[in-house]
């Protein structure tokens, strides 16, 4: 039987970095999310919030300019910039990264539906190999010809088993055990840390392997997938320049939206939203909170 490690409150200890005291707007991460499409607005949504729950100072949105006014209705935190196409073509990219100021990580993905990877290549070249910051990638973004650019980039993807059939053609498995070992040997083979949604989720980088079991049957509802992509976002901006890899921040991240949504249903039952889920995120990180 193959290794693995629990989650555990110790691995959000080494994840979370303390604050410092003289610290201002900027220098507890700035997180860049590109998604969204003109059906799916809420997905970008979710994880950019996620992102500010989880402590990033700062998030830039870059979503099609047919729901940018609509999710500037729902926050006024969010710096949102209006894709003028529908989808992430190269020119809307290049529109993009001429005006993003600097960032520390890259969500890209939520929402943003089946289409040409040009676009989303054009990021990924930019913000991951010139820039050199990490990207958890979601949804549509989850590709083999993404996954060949960020090899051994410490950078996360995050399908659950259907994209993960999806994207490698293959079962990931029924049991636990089956579940590792297919997960570690795609994640091995890409360079990749994968993290593999389910009750009991499976993190790997192809050699470090977490499971996190921590979570509740109540978290079905739609957005939560979205979530955990922000709070990864927000953990790999803040721990630029530490020695902790990816696998750790994308393990953290399953393990703190497990434990807000088991707090939301305790709250709510299973009657909760992934936007109950994100109010609980502050909650279960305050304990961890510190200066220096």
């Amino acid at each position: 039987m193959t290794e693995f490690t629990e989650t555990s409150e110790d691995l959000l200890r080494r994840v979370i970095q303390p604050r410092r005291e003289d610290s201002h707007k900027g220098d507890n991460g700035v997180v860049c999310v590109v998604g969204g499409s003109r059906i799916f607005h809420g997905a970008p949504y979710f994880s950019s919030m996620a992102a500010l729950r989880t402590g990033a100072d700062l998030v830039y949105l870059g979503v099609p300019k047919l729901i940018a006014g609509s999710i500037r209705s729902l926050s006024p935190e969010l710096i949102v910039f209006p894709i003028a196409d529908a989808k992430l073509t190269t020119g809307a990219a290049d529109a993009l990264l001429k005006w993003l100021p600097e960032t520390d990580s890259l969500v890209l993905g939520p929402g943003m539906g089946r289409q040409n990877l040009d676009g989303a290549k054009k990021i990924i070249r930019d913000l991951c190999l010139e820039r050199k910051i990490r990207v958890s990638l979601d949804a549509e973004a989850q590709h083999l010809e993404i996954f060949s650019l960020i090899k051994h980039k410490e950078c996360i993807t995050t399908p659950h088993p259907g994209e993960f059939k999806r994207i490698f053609g293959v079962d990931a498995g029924n049991t636990v055990e089956e579940r590792i070992e297919s997960t570690k040997r795609k994640a091995a083979e890409c360079g990749i840390t994968i993290l593999l949604k389910g009750a009991k989720s499976v993190i790997t980088d192809g050699v470090s392997v977490y499971v996190n079991g921590v979570g509740s049957p109540g978290m079905t509802c739609g957005g939560i997938g979205d979530t955990i992509s922000g709070v990864i976002g927000a953990l790999i901006a803040q721990t630029v320049d530490t020695d902790v890899k990816s696998v750790e921040v994308a393990a953290a991240a399953s393990y703190i939206v497990g434990l807000s949504g088991r707090r939301a249903v305790e709250s709510k039952g299973f009657h909760i939203t992934a936007t109950d889920i994100i109010s609980e995120i502050p909650l279960v990180l305050k304990r961890f909170d510190r200066v220096v």
